[in-house]
C-alpha cells in the first residue's frame, strides 16, 4: 500500500535521503559537475553557502527508481522569469509571454529581455526553479518571502529601506521568488500523481502567501516582577501602507 506524503517532504526524501540528483542511470553515481554554473553549486552548498549533512536514510526496493522519477520531473520544469517595474514585480512564463503577444529575447550570457508588442525591451531575472526546489529539499528549507514584514504606518526612509537592510524591492522580489517555488510544487504534485511506486502524492501544504497571515508577535515574555525583568519582544517589521 502507498504512503501518502505532501510534496516538500517528498523532495525532502528525494535530494537529502536519495541524493537522487547524484543518482546515474543505471542507479549508480552520477558524475559530478565542475563547471562554474547553478548546477555546480547545488553540488556542494544550499542556499546560504552551508554545507548540506548527509542522510543516514536506507534505500529500500523501487526507491531508487521513485527517486530518479522525481528528478527527472524536477529538471523538466521550465525556467520563470520575473519583471521590475514601478508597478511592482510580475511572474512570467513562456505560455504567458506567447499569449500576451510578446517574445522572449534570449542571448548567452546576457540578461534575458522581454520584447513587447511595441517594441520595447523590458530586462527580466530569470529563475531557475529546479535548483531551487533541489536545494530548498536538500536543507529542508523554503524560499524566505519575509512572513514577519507586517505593515507599519509612515513612510519608508529616504533610501527605500523598511527596515534594517531591507528595501520594498527586497520584499517584492523574494515573494515572486516563493510564489514561483510554491507553483511548481503544486505542478509535481499533479505530476506524479500515481507515477510512483511507494509514494501516493499530495499538497502541497506550505501555504501560498504566508505573508498574508495575520500578524502575531513572536514571543512574549513573562510578566516582569521587578523593573530590570526582560520586556516583551517587539513586534514584526512591517511594510509602509
Amino acid at each position: 500500500m502507498k504512503q501518502a506524503i505532501d510534496i516538500e517532504d517528498l523532495l525532502i526524501w528525494a535530494y537529502r535521503d536519495m541524493q537522487a540528483d547524484r543518482l546515474g542511470d543505471g542507479g549508480g553515481f552520477a558524475v559530478k559537475l565542475k563547471a562554474p554554473c547553478s548546477w555546480a553549486a547545488v553540488e556542494h552548498f544550499g542556499t546560504y553557502g552551508t554545507f548540506v549533512q548527509a542522510s543516514d536514510y536506507e534505500p529500500e526496493p523501487g526507491d531508487r527508481d521513485d527517486a530518479a522519477l522525481i528528478h527527472r520531473a524536477v529538471l523538466g520544469l521550465d525556467d520563470a522569469f520575473l519583471s521590475c517595474t514601478e508597478q511592482g514585480v510580475s511572474v512570467w512564463d513562456r505560455a504567458l509571454i506567447q499569449a500576451e503577444g510578446c517574445d522572449l529575447v534570449e542571448e548567452r550570457q546576457s540578461r534575458p529581455q522581454l520584447r513587447q508588442p511595441g517594441g520595447e525591451l523590458l530586462p527580466l531575472d530569470r529563475v531557475v526553479i529546479s535548483v531551487y526546489l533541489v536545494l530548498h529539499a536538500r536543507q529542508g528549507s523554503r524560499p524566505d518571502c519575509y512572513s514577519d514584514v507586517t505593515r507599519r504606518r509612515g513612510r519608508p526612509r529616504k533610501d527605500g529601506e523598511i527596515a534594517d537592510g531591507i528595501t520594498f524591492d527586497d520584499v517584492q522580489h523574494h515573494r515572486a521568488v516563493y510564489s514561483v517555488w510554491h507553483a511548481a510544487l503544486g505542478i509535481l504534485a499533479a505530476d506524479l500523481a500515481g507515477r510512483l511506486a511507494k509514494w501516493d502524492v499530495t499538497g502541497p501544504k506550505a501555504d501560498e502567501a504566508p505573508w498574508l497571515q495575520p500578524a502575531r508577535r513572536v514571543l512574549e515574555a513573562q510578566k516582569p516582577k521587578n523593573k530590570r525583568a526582560p520586556k516583551p519582544m517587539k513586534r514584526r517589521r512591517k511594510l509602509p501602507s
